[in-house]
């Protein structure tokens, strides 16, 4: 069992993640090495979901767009792994040096999460009214 930190979990509904992204997510968290690295294509967690590739990269994409996943390699070899400061430790030790590791390089990147695309409305005249 790996130790986890738990911030995630807890602001997932501000992220905005479709239910195929949380599935993807979820596939990852479960087959992570210690330390975030996940030994699987996304064709490998496909195979799981059953999803389908176009939808498969849709939700892979919008994961390394938030920060969740962190992509690397290029072309059809791309390796993936999960934010440091998401991802899980061996034990509190090992997860406290990942992270003074990533603090001495200016911390983990940045978990993005959305802001509004416009302003909440503004009041209107009157109160509540009955609808019958």
């Amino acid at each position: 069992m790996l130790f986890q930190t738990t911030g995630l979990f807890g602001m997932l509904y501000q992220l905005q993640l479709t239910p195929t992204a949380i599935d993807v997510l979820s596939v990852m968290v479960k087959h992570q090495d210690a330390g975030g690295n996940v030994g699987m294509k996304q064709a490998e967690i496909d195979e799981i979901l059953g999803v389908g590739q176009a939808s498969m990269s849709r939700a892979m994409a919008l994961l390394v767009e938030r920060g969740i996943v962190l992509r690397s390699g290029g072309g059809r070899g791309h390796r993936y792994a999960l934010n440091p400061a998401v991802a899980g430790y061996e034990s509190q030790t090992e997860l406290e040096k990942s992270m003074t590791a990533q603090l001495a390089v200016g911390g983990p990147p940045p978990i993005k999460v959305p802001g509004y695309d416009k302003r909440p409305p503004k009041c209107g005249k009157g109160g509540l009214r009955s609808v019958a």
